[in-house]
């Protein structure tokens, strides 16, 4: 998919904010699809910045185990999205 250029000024393009909405809801409908465990340390981990260990104490996990909850999260959602690349 081709991201549509803003044209040269402050206001994003209909084009642009069309295919922002787009990605938003790409991005809402694969979370979704997350197990809770894995969409609770890939929130942690990429949109807080929690560390390995804190997510293990959150999930009630062990360091391991949670890594690799964040490890399947990842793979899951560049699945989901790899038709917007």
């Amino acid at each position: 998919m081709i991201i549509p250029d803003d044209a040269a000024g402050d206001q994003p393009s209909p084009e642009r904010l069309a295919f922002s909405r787009q990605v938003q809801h790409k991005v809402t409908a694969a979370l979704a699809e997350l197990s809770p465990a894995e969409r609770a340390a890939f929130v942690l981990r990429h949109f807080e910045g929690v560390s390995l260990g804190e997510i293990a104490g959150v999930l009630g996990h062990s360091n391991g185990a949670a890594r690799h909850c964040v490890f399947r999260a990842v793979q899951k959602l560049r699945r989901a999205l790899e038709p917007l690349r």
